[in-house]
């Protein structure tokens, strides 16, 4: 069984805003080590601590890459590195409650979505990167882990969704929306379970279809966000699902799919395209084999489509005893080799163009293409309200009007937001 990442980020997420409601470049001697980036001398630096204290996502692949890169750490600065499991979506709440007692870590893993929450609940320090530091990161990277002006995060990976398709049953991906829907019309058959394209019915992966028509979450200017501003429900929101709207009235899609269920769809050979993140390469690749493509998304009204990026990133503990040798220890994390090390144990991709360029892998195609076209999820405590999306995507699914129910949901977005302000 698969897990969707993004209904758990999404989950803890609005169980934060609830509670919410309520309530330079260190220097050292240089090593031989292949994976090390430090090569300063420890003047200007405070003593070496004897350990620090890692909280690490509790799946294998993330912990075989932490070992590997802490190892080395370790052997290059004599720092020992104790890595201690925690679930991603689990370690904002359980820091707020251990950090104050000083049984928390020195540095924990989070993604963007869950800034403004670590920001405002005071669990994280500002990071400071020299500009040669930041240029070794996308720009999308580094905003993404920007709060106020203030970096925060070592981006370590960056996540997006993409098309993978069965060569089996389509020839080559889609260039266009409307070739999408001829293809849904000539395999489709669901009284047999056969679909030409499938996406799970979650605002999160429908959000192309939103933002391809000029509908936005936030606006923004400077890279604030104004939360006055919302645009889910603009005359491009309302028309983008209104496109979407026709698959389902075509009967081209079903009217319920969990990912489970597209995942299953999929690898048993029964649908021709879906969307779904790099997550799935290993599980989709091991049930088609060769058969198996990825590609950038569709244009949709003229455009390539923009998919949600989500970008995972170290970050230093404000509690930490340690915070100048914690944030060198996730400078280490997320250098070029390192990042190597973490691409080759997990197959996510680091948020660094030059290192995406070197890899020749063509199941990576869809992943490394659509990168570039990625919005960066809004990284602010109130994008927890923006989830009741997912309410207006199932209202809309089961033939409620697009324009109604859209500004209904806002108007719920917006009382939330307000609530959680005062």
């Amino acid at each position: 069984m698969f897990i969707n990442k993004v209904t758990v980020w999404r989950i803890s997420s609005i169980l934060l805003l609830c509670v919410l409601m309520i309530a330079c470049a260190p220097e050292r001697e240089s090593s031989n080590d292949v994976n090390s980036n430090s090569d300063l001398e420890n003047g200007g630096m405070p003593d070496k601590p004897d350990e620090l204290l890692v909280w690490i996502n509790d799946n294998d692949e993330d912990i075989e890459a932490a070992e590997k890169i802490t190892e080395a750490y370790t052997k290059d600065t004599g720092i020992e590195i104790k890595l201690e499991s925690v679930a991603e979506p689990d370690q904002v709440q359980k820091l707020s409650l251990a950090g104050p007692t000083g049984d928390g870590p020195d540095l924990f893993y989070q993604p963007q979505d869950r800034l403004g929450d670590i920001v405002l609940q005071g669990l994280a320090d500002p990071m400071e990167f020299t500009e040669e530091e930041l240029n070794e990161f996308s720009d999308s990277a580094i905003e993404s882990v920007t709060y106020e002006g203030d970096i925060y995060g070592s981006p370590a990976i960056i996540d997006t969704y993409f098309v993978y398709y069965n060569k089996s049953l389509i020839d080559s991906p889609p260039e266009t929306l409307d070739e999408v829907f001829e293809i849904s019309e000539e395999l489709t058959d669901r009284d047999n379970d056969e679909y030409g394209f499938l996406a799970p019915a979650e605002f999160y992966y429908l959000y192309p279809f939103i933002s391809s028509y000029g509908g936005y979450i936030f606006g923004e200017e400077n890279g604030t966000y104004d939360i006055t501003d919302i645009g889910l429900a603009n005359e491009g929101a309302v028309e983008g699902l209104r496109k979407y709207k026709e698959f389902l009235d075509k009967d081209l899609l079903p009217k319920t799919i969990t990912v489970d269920v597209l995942d299953g769809l999929f690898t048993e050979g029964k649908v021709g395209m879906v969307l779904s993140g790099p997550w799935s390469i290993p599980y989709y690749k091991d049930a088609l084999g060769d058969d198996l493509g990825t590609a950038r998304l569709p244009e949709i009204n003229g455009d390539i489509a923009p998919s949600f990026v989500g970008v995972k990133s170290w970050f230093v503990s404000s509690f930490s005893d340690h915070s100048e040798w914690a944030t060198d220890l996730a400078k280490f994390m997320t250098n070029d080799e390192n990042s190597d090390v973490i691409f080759e144990s997990t197959g996510e991709l680091p948020p660094r163009q030059d290192l995406i360029d070197q890899i020749d892998d063509p199941i990576y195609d869809g992943y490394t293409e659509q990168v570039p076209y990625g919005i960066a999820m809004p990284n602010i405590p109130e994008m927890s309200a923006v989830w009741d999306m997912d309410n207006a995507i199932e209202l809309i699914i089961n033939g409620d009007d697009v324009e109604d129910v859209l500004k209904s949901t806002v108007e719920i977005i917006e009382e939330q937001i307000s609530l959680s302000g005062e």
